[in-house]
């Protein structure tokens, strides 16, 4: 086999304007997620991998430990962007690319196109087509695409930052931990003349930004008035909020990590750990796999899912409520946390799974090898 060489873009790490901005908990999450998936790559027999880092993080504690890792670096000082478009060393030096970014402000899908433009040509992108990632990363265009494959999902609405604003002195004042979504915290909550809501941006990426409101009828209607429901078609990219019921129940989520044809490779299903702190939503990880009674209940529907997203390379996330039923809330066109605690659950390296390579060194996707997952619970 000929040695393969993978260049890993992280948009958080390798952008000095991003990095000197960020809270530690965002460069906490993106140091482990690239750590992790470069580390499980440069295991992979006949693999090298390479980073994109800011010169900062490359003088830092996660350059040190990048390259006691054995990996190669390359410094991005104008970010990545400007170095994707005059790349320091030729494109054609590497097989592959993979990309970690974030949906918000259109990043994911502005270095997907740059990945998969001409400049790249031959050098095989390990992510979705820039097309499909511009429809998920826009939460109301998922919507209408859930709609349209006949996925259940929550009514939404898509209102302006002005009416946005104002809701946001809605939000509840309640504290949950992460047992509350299935009690009768919910409930007991909402009344016959209230609901909760959840507001967040239609380009937001996990939690941030997402919110908890508890609205009264005539609170919801005037709401509806100033916004537009999102059904057959995308509304406009002014109306940068989304309102959407909150779907009592189990919230879960899970992978999917596609060939480049029609097959992929479904993950098991996973519970997240969401809490809400005076409205606002916090992502705490989650457990891997859930309980049977949720995997048997959510694995048709995921099936047809992953079927409906077509031809794609990479991980693709869903993330879904399992309650009285499976209702699916995003769709995520990237590789999202969880991979941290499936890495741990696969009984085989999972970064060799992004690359077709299956437990024996050979290809995984000629005549669909099994991929075996363990059954003991993997906290991350």
């Amino acid at each position: 086999m000929s040695r393969r060489r993978v260049l890993i873009i992280e948009e958080l790490l390798s952008s000095e304007a991003l990095w000197s901005t960020s809270s530690a908990s965002l460069r906490h999450e993106a140091t482990a997620m690239l750590s992790a998936v470069a580390a499980d790559m440069a295991v992979v027999p006949d693999v090298e991998v390479t980073v994109l880092l800011s010169p900062a993080v490359m003088q830092g504690a996660v350059g040190t430990s990048l390259r006691l890792a054995g990996l190669q670096m390359l410094s991005s000082v104008a970010g990545p962007q400007a170095w994707l478009q005059e790349p320091s060393i030729s494109p054609q030096l590497f097989t592959e690319t993979l990309v970690i970014a974030p949906e918000s402000a259109g990043l994911l899908v502005q270095r997907l196109e740059q990945v998969q433009s001409e400049l790249w040509r031959g050098v095989t992108n390990l992510n979705v087509p820039w097309s499909l990632a511009a429809v998920l990363g826009d939460k109301a265009a998922t919507a209408v695409w859930l709609h349209r494959h006949g996925f259940r999902t929550p009514p939404a609405w898509v209102l302006s930052d002005e009416v946005a604003c104002r809701l946001q002195a809605l939000r509840v004042a309640d504290t949950w931990d992460a047992t509350a979504w299935c009690s009768g915290a919910v409930s007991a909550l909402a009344s016959s003349h209230c609901g909760l809501y959840v507001l967040k941006p239609r380009d937001g990426c996990g939690c941030g930004d997402v919110q908890l409101l508890r609205l009264d009828d005539q609170q919801f209607r005037m709401v509806c008035a100033e916004g537009e429901r999102v059904q057959d078609a995308v509304p406009g990219s002014d109306l940068c909020w989304l309102l959407q019921p909150l779907q009592a129940g189990l919230p879960c989520s899970a992978g999917f990590v596609g060939s480049g044809s029609q097959q992929f490779v479904q993950t098991p299903v996973g519970q997240q750990s969401v809490v809400c702190n005076s409205g606002r939503f916090g992502y705490e990880g989650g457990s891997v796999p859930a309980g049977l009674t949720v995997q048997q209940r959510a694995w048709p529907l995921l099936h047809q899912l992953g079927m409906a997203l077509g031809a794609f390379r990479g991980w693709v996330g869903v993330d879904f409520v399992c309650g009285e039923q499976v209702s699916v809330i995003e769709v995520n066109p990237r590789l999202c946390t969880s991979y941290l605690g499936y890495r741990q659950l696969l009984r085989g390296n999972l970064a060799a799974l992004l690359l077709g390579v299956s437990r024996d060194g050979s290809s995984l996707w000629d005549g669909c090898r099994a991929v075996e997952w363990g059954q003991q619970v993997v906290v991350f």
